[in-house]
């Protein structure tokens, strides 16, 4: 981050790229830092309906999110937004954003809806839970580091429809089954979801202490309030879910070793079953530093609800899938 005349208001640009899907763009965020207790900014953000979407990336135990985070989580769109530290370890992030999903969007497709998101986390015992909040205890904490926290985004999502194709630009709210919400025929043969309502609600606690790390977050999501060019054999859907992960170090700073379970239950009053995982991977940190890691995963997915053309996953996967990745955070 830079300054700008004065050093509490910032800016900061970011060059992001995915070569799998050839996309490539720039990113600027431009805040003022009145008050520990009070900063805003405005630009592109995470909408904070999970933990991982408030800037512990890339500092989790694998290269990607677990895939109950993967399914429920909101994704990053342009808004402004309001942080602080209102009492000694007890912050919130709440933003007010264009939509869900920014992703692919132009500006010309958006109506005068908004969407909402809050997260408040409260670290009593060392009021702080390592750089960017991460996951992993590289840091060796001497006493046990503890965060406690809450998360919500309620968001009225539109189908965007190419003008050109008719297909939908809304790619990121996916049913139980792995269909895109949007696709025709996702929920009745020959009915298209124009609009619906998206809500998520999590919960997450976490631990370190000596290089042992164990979080779990547990999911609640809504979706409703359907509008559609037929009728609907279902009102509302409500999916639940959760993970959890856990890590120790059997050579502090230098070699970690983790596993990590993710459980989602479809509606089953809306005819969804359920999704799961196992994994369990290594870190090697060759530098001393956190920075820089070779990664080794192995997933076993029972019927993935998530799927994209990077990370772990593909839509319906059942099976094993093997990682091998090293990164360097500069």
């Amino acid at each position: 981050k830079e300054w700008l005349g004065n050093p509490k208001l910032i800016y900061n640009v970011l060059l992001w790229t995915v070569n799998t899907t050839d996309q490539d763009a720039i990113f600027a965020v431009l805040g003022y830092q009145f008050h520990r207790k009070f900063s805003v900014y405005g630009g592109i953000n995470g909408t904070p309906g999970t933990r991982s979407l408030q800037g512990s990336h890339p500092f989790w135990l694998g290269h990607d999110r677990v895939l109950a985070d993967e399914f429920f989580r909101p994704y990053f769109s342009n808004g402004v937004w309001a942080q602080g530290e209102i009492l000694p370890g007890l912050w919130y992030n709440g933003v007010v954003a264009n939509n869900s999903s920014a992703l692919g969007i132009t500006a010309s497709q958006l109506d005068r809806r908004l969407s909402t998101g809050f997260s408040a986390w409260w670290m009593p015992t060392t009021k702080e839970f390592g750089p960017r909040g991460a996951y992993g205890d590289w840091e060796y904490h001497e006493k046990v580091a503890t965060r406690i926290g809450v998360s919500s985004t309620q968001s009225r999502e539109q189908r965007f429809t190419n003008s050109d194709t008719g297909a939908t630009g809304n790619t990121t709210i996916k049913l139980a089954d792995g269909l895109n919400i949007f696709e025709p025929g996702a929920l009745a043969p020959g009915v298209t979801v124009q609009n619906v309502d998206y809500q998520i609600l999590s919960f997450d606690v976490g631990a370190k202490y000596r290089g042992i790390f164990l979080q779990t977050e547990i999911y609640t999501r809504w979706l409703n309030d359907f509008d559609a060019d037929g009728p609907l054999p279902v009102s509302s859907i409500l999916d639940r879910g959760f993970y959890v992960q856990g890590a120790f170090f059997p050579v502090p700073k230098t070699l970690e070793l983790y596993g990590a379970t993710s459980q989602i239950f479809g509606d089953k009053d809306a005819g969804f079953d359920n999704s799961s995982e196992y994994l369990a991977g290594l870190n090697f940190y060759p530098a001393n530093t956190r920075n820089h890691r070779l990664n080794l995963q192995v997933i076993n997915v029972n019927r993935s609800p998530v799927g994209s053309t990077f990370g772990y996953y593909r839509t319906g996967q059942d099976g094993t899938t093997v990682s091998v990745a090293f990164s360097v955070f500069f």
